[in-house]
């Protein structure tokens, strides 16, 4: 991500193996695979929803943060560009009852199990994401040329980019909206 501005390109992943073989190929490493539990925050009017915003507490482990997204922005491949702010936040507890104090609800809630792999001489960040009932993703997050050459590097191994985020795609899938956790 640069400053504020995360540009990304989501697919729906064939073969991990693959991918994870191409991966280490380009010299990525993989990170430690941590379940991320997200609460997805709007009004009860639904604003943020409909206009394309985001409010959302992550938790990993002891640790919790707090992001807002603005609007996303489609780019012709098929990625995105948004405002992204991210926090780390006091405690979960705390954080949940300042954002009720804005009238904000929690709408949504998903688990995912992600691994991150970085290389260092490339600043894109590649996250493979395991969700309840959706199956297997890759999130590719960088500049929009970095991004363009490991997707292509990655070939037929990827589906094509995904405009929708997980929620969307759970709608569009019937699945249960409003937690989506693995057992």
């Amino acid at each position: 991500m640069a400053g504020v501005v995360e540009t990304e390109s989501k697919h729906r992943i064939r073969s991990r193996p693959a991918v994870v073989d191409v991966l280490a190929r380009l010299g990525f490493r993989p990170g430690a695979e941590a379940v991320e539990a997200d609460e997805y925050y709007d009004t009860p009017g639904g604003t943020l929803r409909a206009t394309d915003m985001v409010v959302r507490l992550r938790m990993v482990g002891g640790a919790v943060t707090a992001c807002f997204k603005g609007p996303r922005t489609y780019l012709p491949d098929g990625s995105y560009t948004r405002l992204e702010v991210e926090l780390p936040a006091a405690g979960l507890e705390e954080t949940r009852r300042a954002l009720a104090a804005r009238a904000l609800v929690c709408v949504w809630r998903l688990q995912k199990r992600r691994r991150e792999y970085r290389h260092d001489g490339r600043p894109v960040v590649v996250c493979l994401d395991e969700l309840p009932s959706l199956g297997e993703f890759i999130e590719l997050e960088g500049e929009p040329g970095d991004i363009e050459q490991v997707r292509r590097a990655l070939g037929a191994h990827i589906g094509p980019a995904e405009r929708l985020n997980y929620r969307e795609l759970a709608t569009r899938f019937g699945l249960k909206v409003d937690a989506l956790a693995f057992p």
